[in-house]
């Protein structure tokens, strides 16, 4: 008996290895047949399909193929492939390309067929020319127009056809016209001013010359002679959106011009709510000796969370704890649901000296997972809790979700390191799962070492108390190691890489940061004293190692204050040292409330947040914020 169980363990081990073989194998083929996807005639594509026959991710040679032969000689296979894998990763690459051949070839009972909403306006304005041929002039497709009219950003060439049959309908009205020139005036592409203002009547053209001015300087609504008030109400638009932007660059100037204005014209209620939150933000911003004045109006008038937030902040850097207490009692219940303001209200009652009131709310307060429950336990001196309930799981629901084509493929692109190829199946794999079988997912993408999909996959589902699957401690011999090698404290490394790319080790954003502790390549150059590769930053080692030298450089530049090196690490050491207080020190609690950035302001916070957890997941039961709950920002702690 004993004997069997040996052999049949043996065989299982085999055959395991084996599959392994198999499967490292057909790896190797299917990039194989990629690369000669455009031969299909050959002997060696045909061998290698054939060899892939029950590879998951087989598809995508075929899908090569025929992106590269979009004939009507292929319409058969082409249209067996897109209706195979309809709304799947594999559609849109092939369905795009057939597409524009079919358009190309005026084919349009095909392209119609084929039709789907691409996100492809170019392909989308051909839809409409096909179907307006054949209704003439439907009201549906007209409404339809209507929408792609409205755009601040320029149409390309292929809308020109519907455009014109929907303005020979009459749609392109004057009113038309002055929307989109407000979208193309407010934020869109201001090139399209002078046409759209052709398009207006002779009268009225003078408006597309005041948006064109505004929207060069702002300061030229400080002229209100250069407005005539012909048409009062659109003027207004346009003065509405200059103000909006002069009190960012010249406050006092953006106010004098606002008393001048306030008079001559009919602001309305939306437009005066748009100036009045502006200035309110701009000028709380700067703590200029108005800002409490229109704080309060804004206030007053309008029920808006970040006006409260601002209002409040403002106060804090006044010391006006009462005021605080005041605004927070008299906020509408929905605007004062989240924990900050239940900390906020605890601090009042301590400065005002209501220690027992101030006890209970931090008492209340302190069992939370979140940058303000662990500020809590820091002023009660207790220990932050994690409120951690790992998932529990039904395994053979795992392994119903783990089955599934799409995550199958994920995997084996994991496996090619093709991560945004993975990423692409991952997302569409979720949108088939139900609640159950995507926190399923979640704890799949953990148990790959697929970190930021674990997280994403918690945070999209709601299931926040699964605490080392939400902070794993991803690449953990890298992090430690290095970061004390530049007298770093790990828990803070593991933090900055959570709150920068939930350790995805290709992140790459917009302004080019990129890798785990999103480097900007200068930075990371100036660092190393030499010409480096950007793509090295895509390495673990190599990022961790310049993200953690370039975390103590900020802590020596910042007198060794790790909360204002946070704050540098989103925003620069200069922006840091400009927030600084100019006279008296304030609590470091007020100095994070008061950041004048949004994102740098929320990223300390979660930063903080995170630390405090990573400290325990490393088996550390301090806790940070006691020390941050006492700790005072003075203009003397940065260092040159």
């Amino acid at each position: 008996m004993c004997f069997r169980v040996v052999l049949c363990i043996a065989l299982w081990i085999l055959s395991q290895a084996s599959y392994a073989d198999t499967l490292s194998q057909q790896r190797e083929w299917f990039e194989r047949a990629e690369l000669i996807a455009a031969s299909p005639g050959s002997s060696e594509y045909k061998m290698l399909v054939k060899k892939l026959a029950d590879y998951p991710l087989l598809p995508y040679v075929e899908q090569k193929t025929l992106i590269n032969y979009p004939y009507l000689s292929n319409q058969k296979r082409i249209a067996r492939f897109l209706d195979k894998y309809e709304d799947t990763p594999l559609d849109a690459p092939l369905r795009k390309k057939w597409l524009t051949y079919l358009k190309n070839k005026n084919q349009k009972a095909l392209f119609l067929h084929f039709y789907r909403d691409l996100g492809d306006t170019a392909l989308r304005c051909t839809e409409l020319k096909y179907r307006l041929e054949d209704q003439k002039q439907s009201k549906q497709i007209l409404d339809e127009i209507d929408d792609l009219w409205l755009t601040g950003q320029s149409l390309p060439s292929a809308c020109d056809p519907v455009l014109a049959v929907w303005r020979k309908a009459g749609r392109l009205t004057h009113e038309a016209v002055w929307q989109r020139m407000i979208l193309a005036g407010d934020g869109g592409n201001h090139t399209l001013l002078p046409y759209l203002k052709k398009l207006l009547p002779k009268k009225e053209q003078y408006l597309g010359d005041l948006w064109l001015k505004v929207r060069r300087s702002p300061s030229y609504v400080s002229r209100p002679s250069m407005f005539p008030g012909t048409f009062p109400k659109k003027e207004a638009e346009i003065l509405s959106y200059g103000l909006g932007r002069l009190i960012w660059h010249d406050r006092d100037l953006a106010l004098a011009s606002w008393q001048k204005l306030a008079d001559k014209f009919a602001f309305s209620d939306e437009q005066k709510q748009h100036i009045t939150e502006k200035f309110a933000i701009s000028l709380a911003l700067a703590n200029h000796e108005k800002a409490g004045e229109w704080l309060e109006l804004a206030d007053k008038h309008f029920n808006n969370e970040e006006i409260l937030r601002w209002h409040l902040a403002y106060l804090l850097r006044q010391k006006n704890w009462q005021r605080v207490l005041d605004i927070i009692n008299a906020a509408p219940t929905k605007l004062i649901s989240d924990y900050s303001y239940h900390y906020w209200q605890g601090r009042g009652l301590e400065e005002l000296d209501a220690s027992e009131q101030a006890h209970q709310k931090f008492f209340e307060l302190a069992n939370k997972r979140h940058y303000y429950g662990f500020l809590a336990s820091g002023k009660l001196r207790s220990k932050p809790s994690l409120s951690d309930a790992p998932l529990m799981y039904d395994a053979q629901q795992l392994s119903q979700v783990a089955n599934k084509t799409a995550a199958v493929r994920a995997r084996e692109f994991l496996a090619l390191k093709r991560t945004v190829d993975a990423r692409r199946e991952w997302i569409y794999l979720q949108s088939t799962l139900s609640h159950e079988q995507n926190l399923m997912a979640a704890v799949i993408a953990d148990s790959w070492g697929w970190h930021d999909q674990a997280i994403f996959t918690f945070s999209r589902v709601g299931y926040l108390d699964d605490v080392k699957r939400r902070f794993p401690l991803a690449f953990k011999d890298q992090m430690v190691t290095t970061a004390e090698d530049h007298n770093v404290d790990p828990a803070w490394a593991f933090a900055i890489a959570r709150r920068e790319s939930s350790f995805m080790s290709d992140a790459n954003s917009s302004v080019g940061a990129r890798g785990l502790m999103q480097l900007m390549p200068g930075t990371a150059r100036y660092l190393a004293k030499k010409k480096i590769s950007s793509s090295t930053l895509f390495d673990p080692d190599t990022n961790v190692s310049y993200g953690t030298q370039y975390m103590r450089y900020l802590m020596d530049k910042l007198g060794n204050n790790q909360v204002l090196a946070t704050a540098a690490y989103n925003a620069g050491w200069r922006r840091v040292k400009d927030w600084l207080p100019e006279d008296q020190s304030i609590p470091a609690d007020v100095w994070v409330e008061t950041i004048p950035y949004k994102e740098t302001r929320n990223y300390v916070k979660a930063v903080m947040a995170y630390k405090q957890i990573y400290l325990r997941l490393l088996g550390d039961d301090r806790n940070l914020f006691t020390d941050l709950a006492k700790m005072q920002i003075s203009p003397r702690q940065s260092t040159l």
